[in-house]
């Protein structure tokens, strides 16, 4: 009797590790991922910082019409945009311009007036991402 249930042990013991490794992998069967940004730093290679109080995300697919762009503004909090449609052209104070297309990705930069140009022939179209504070503005107008 000790015998067996010993070897009942034993095979649980060499199944559960399985089912484990199984378990972890976060991605099934059938489910790919194709990477689109991983860093530490904004746009203008400032480090993202994080606001302090309760979180919120806000997500939103912004529009510029051919020609368009947005007012001169600046986010007090980490932005991450995904060019959907379309091409822009950024231009920060004090910063390099930067040209985004379809298919790239970028995080915004904090703190810094900027502004967004659509230089395609249609419109734009961006997934913008706002990591926000409750309560709390995630875009001021320029002064």
């Amino acid at each position: 009797m000790k015998i067996r249930h010993l070897t009942l042990a034993v095979a649980i013991g060499l199944t559960l590790p399985g089912l484990a490794v199984a378990q972890d992998n976060p991605l099934p069967a059938g489910f790919t991922t194709q990477p689109l940004l991983k860093t530490t730093t904004t746009r203008d290679n400032e480090p993202v910082v994080y606001p302090a109080g309760k979180p919120e995300v806000i997500s939103v697919i912004g529009t510029l019409d051919k020609g368009g762009r947005t007012a001169l503004h600046h986010h007090p909090v980490p932005v991450y945009v995904h060019v959907l449609e379309g091409e822009i052209e950024l231009r920060s104070e004090g910063g390099s311009l930067h040209r985004y297309k379809a298919g790239e990705s970028f995080i915004e930069s904090q703190n810094r007036k900027h502004q967004a140009f659509n230089i395609a022939d249609r419109p734009s179209r961006l997934l913008v991402v706002f990591i926000g504070e409750a309560g709390k503005p995630t875009t001021v107008a320029a002064q």
